[in-house]
């Protein structure tokens, strides 16, 4: 009992950068308890860290066991003989400190609004990861100059040494958690495994990225149907309004986009309960499915199945990377793909759906007003079909369209073609003072979709309440 206190007391005074000059030295049992007190630490982080739905890797308790070893292994080099038991417990109890403070400044940066609106997260990463490593060789050096008559500046260089000793052996070591995540990603889970995925030849990596891509395609007829299960059927002698929404990129800003721009159609039209989300983002794998051809296909069926045809309305909107023959589509673990506008028409009009707003946010998006254009058709694009548009770097909200038209132009009372009108004097604007070459955002207003849609902008009051 003894031993044990002296290891606490000399990390106590550790703490604060302080040696113990009276210490009764420890054994290897407290060493071994010290280790696994660790070893459950970092475990439990990364059990925090996979979040709901994470699966347990028998192969990670290994690695969690090895790194520790190694931990020890490596730090027995910088410690006295005779000490070393006693030095090492205490190493390693500061250790766990350690990663109490990193993950507890981590979530205290997230969630602080102050820290989190003035650093990106990278930066504050970096800056939480400096401080504490300064701390921590504080502490070691504290513990070194316990056990030895040397002045702190000759005992100092140990301490740094062991820190990047113990910093090399977390980023060599052939790490695997014991907790796996659902976005999971085996080619960045150490060093190793990203040297491999990059020399790989092309066999090999097509041959990854279908055995990641497998799991979700299997769950992709379910997510689906969980979503067009839960939409509110349409109604006898009322116009129904649906809204498919895809984010077709595998990048933020497009995932942001596309709910911004559904809960503010929301807001204006009466869409709630009857919308259905295809998205491409690592973070929505195992909640909606993939925004894919196939899928389109399914969803446009689903809704086509509740819709009155004559009499409701149906709402595309798209947002994603474009190119002059479609607008594209990247999932997390799937090859590059594409919507032509030739498709995305035929199948609206193979499902015989008439009354169609169609908003296509996406460069070269042009392209779709030809094919769809007709009476019964509203087709709004963020450029014309041979330009592209601007605002789509994923650390921003909006790209330059969804910003324009939906946050400061769509309104209840305000119609599409006002409010587009307000949304292309405004990206002119934007571009003029970038310099940017004119993206001229297309609209079409097919005169029987906005005599239908008039009613819901001319009583706001009334389509916020259907």
């Amino acid at each position: 009992m003894q031993s044990v206190w002296s290891v606490f007391k000399l990390t106590a005074s550790a703490l604060v950068w302080r040696p113990v000059r009276t210490l009764q030295f420890t054994g290897l049992p407290s060493l071994l308890a010290c280790a696994v007190a660790l070893t459950i630490v970092r475990i439990g982080f990364q059990f925090l860290a996979a979040g709901p739905g994470s699966g347990f890797n028998p192969y990670g308790l290994n690695a969690a066991v090895a790194w520790v070893a190694l931990d020890v292994a490596v730090a027995a080099l910088f410690v006295p003989p005779a000490a070393r038991a006693t030095a090492l417990s205490a190493m390693l109890l500061l250790l766990i400190v350690a990663e109490l403070l990193s993950n507890g400044l981590q979530i205290a940066a997230l969630y602080l609004p102050a820290i989190a609106a003035r650093l990106p997260a990278q930066v504050a990463s970096t800056a939480i990861f400096a401080a504490v490593s300064l701390w921590w060789i504080g502490a070691m050096l504290a513990v070194l100059r316990t056990f030895s008559v040397q002045p702190r500046l000759a005992v100092a260089p140990r301490a740094i040494g062991l820190w990047a000793a113990l910093l090399a052996v977390s980023a060599i070591i052939p790490q695997a958690p014991v907790f796996v995540g659902p976005n999971f990603n085996v080619a960045t889970a150490n060093w190793w495994e990203t040297l491999h995925t990059r020399l790989a030849g092309p066999e090999q990596k097509t041959a990854s990225a279908a055995a990641e891509a497998a799991p979700v395609q299997r769950t992709q007829q379910a997510l689906l149907q969980a979503q067009t299960a839960a939409l509110a059927p349409s109604t006898k002698g009322a116009t129904a309004i649906y809204a498919l929404g895809i984010d077709g990129w595998d990048d933020e800003v497009f995932l942001k986009e596309l709910d911004g721009g559904l809960a503010v159609l929301g807001n204006a039209l009466p869409i709630r309960g009857r919308i259905v989300r295809l998205v491409n983002n690592r973070t929505t794998l195992q909640s909606v499915p993939l925004a894919d051809r196939r899928n389109f296909a399914a969803a446009v069926h689903a809704v086509a199945a509740l819709m009155n045809k004559d009499a409701d309305i149906f709402i595309l909107f798209m947002t994603s990377h474009g190119e002059p023959t479609g607008f594209g589509l990247k999932p997390p673990h799937g090859t590059l793909g594409e919507l032509t506008p030739q498709e995305v028409a035929a199948t609206l009009n193979n499902e015989g759906i008439k009354n169609r707003l169609v908003i296509v946010s996406a460069c070269y998006s042009g392209a779709f007003v030809p094919p769809l254009a007709n009476d019964d058709t509203i087709i709004l694009t963020a450029s014309d079909a041979q330009h592209t548009s601007f605002g789509c770097a994923p650390e921003r909200d909006w790209t330059y369209f969804g910003d324009a038209f939906f946050r400061q132009s769509v309104r209840p009372g305000r119609d599409l073609q006002q409010a587009f009108e307000n949304a292309r004097v405004l990206i002119q604007g934007w571009e003029m003072m970038d310099r940017a070459q004119p993206s001229n955002p297309q609209g079409h207003f097919g005169p029987a979709l906005v005599a239908k849609l008039a009613p819901f902008f001319a009583s706001p009051q009334q389509s916020a309440g259907q």
